[in-house]
């Protein structure tokens, strides 16, 4: 999306740019489809909603006032904050890819779950399928004896055969996709953003530019007081995220595991009965 609604200052218009999100995020929750009518996925995607309206971290709101000293204010913290933007902003583009990274893991875990549930709907449609045709196990039973008697008539397919037939079956099947893999990478790759850090390196090449570093470090050192306190804060609930993340990604975990075991045992009891 793009805006190109701005302050006088440069800086742009961030309260009308997130209410605009706000309302393209609303309208398209309003015209999505649920998938079901269970509490939890319901829940699962008004955080979802949120988290894609809140994940995008600013250091440029309106600096407004009412009155004459209110606006005078406002025009000294503006400046203050332009000045200040090489030190801010490098801060808030690593809490930004954070934020990205962690949503897009958290998206891919709805897809999971989602992607379980239908697993779990097709298994249970399935069962209740295999139920019904046990009544019918007489009838098939004397079909299965006359293929079978047709088989153990018929020549052997050689090795050759059997590899033809399953390279063309391969070759067949669509692309898998493997979101276990996908999670792990994203877990990952937010670990990796985990840390956020207010003392990047500030050197310089010319004299000038030494100069400025050296400028940029004494202030630096001065304003911890005032940013290392939100950079704890933000690690802390970064950290407390990535815990979440990867509790979830755990219950993942054994919920594929539970659908697993639960294709396995079908199995096994369509063998008994063979």
């Amino acid at each position: 999306m793009t805006d190109n609604r701005s302050h006088p200052d440069g800086a742009p218009d961030v309260a009308a740019i997130l209410e605009q999100l706000r309302a393209e995020v609303r309208a398209q929750h309003a015209a999505r489809r649920p998938i079901g009518d269970d509490a939890l996925q319901r829940a699962l995607q008004r955080s979802l909603d949120d988290l894609e309206i809140t994940r995008v971290v600013s250091a440029h709101w309106p600096l407004t006032g009412r009155t004459l000293p209110q606006k005078a204010m406002a025009l000294i913290n503006k400046v203050v904050r332009r000045y200040l933007r090489w030190y801010i902003n490098p801060i808030v583009e690593q809490q930004n890819a954070f934020n990205d990274a962690a949503a897009r893991t958290l998206r891919l875990l709805a897809e999971a779950y989602q992607d379980l549930a239908r697993q779990v709907a097709a298994q249970q449609e399935a069962g209740a399928q295999g139920s019904q045709s046990v009544s019918h196990a007489s009838d098939g039973n004397v079909a299965e004896e006359r293929a079978a008697a047709e088989i153990d008539s018929a020549a052997a397919p050689t090795y050759a055969d059997l590899m033809a037939q399953v390279r063309e079956r391969a070759a067949a099947e669509p692309p898998a996709r493997f979101i276990e893999l996908e999670l792990h990478e994203a877990l990952t790759h937010a670990q990796s953003r985990q840390a956020v850090t207010a003392h990047w390196t500030l050197t310089g090449r010319t004299i000038i530019e030494q100069a400025v570093a050296l400028h940029n470090r004494i202030v630096r050192q001065y304003l911890r007081w005032l940013i290392n306190p939100i950079v704890e804060q933000q690690n802390a609930a970064n950290e407390a995220l990535t815990a979440a993340l990867r509790a979830l990604i755990r219950v993942d975990a054994a919920f594929r595991a539970d659908v697993a075991a639960f294709r396995a045992s079908r199995q096994r009891r369509r063998s008994a009965r063979h």
